[in-house]
């Protein structure tokens, strides 16, 4: 299982659910963790997610709109 917006093979956008304007993604949410989360293997995060998450083969990311600086957060399936 990979994320394919980790992975560069899609990308996320959107409208921000607050004022319509245009969201950028901020990357894993588990990036932001800790001081050294974005360092730490994929494959570690995973197996602590699944275990958290029941197994929904999800990679959440953390997206910022830059007109009202919301932060929301996104859900992307995972692929086989």
């Amino acid at each position: 299982m990979f994320c394919p917006v980790c992975n560069g093979i899609q990308s996320l956008h959107g409208s921000c659910s607050f004022c319509g304007g245009t969201v950028m993604d901020g990357g894993r949410m588990s990036d932001y963790a800790g001081p050294y989360a974005p360092y730490e293997q994929i494959e570690f995060e995973q197996r602590q997610d699944d275990a958290n998450m029941q197994n929904n083969h999800v990679c959440k990311h953390l997206l910022y709109c830059s007109t009202c600086e919301q932060i929301t957060e996104a859900a992307v399936k995972e692929w086989d």
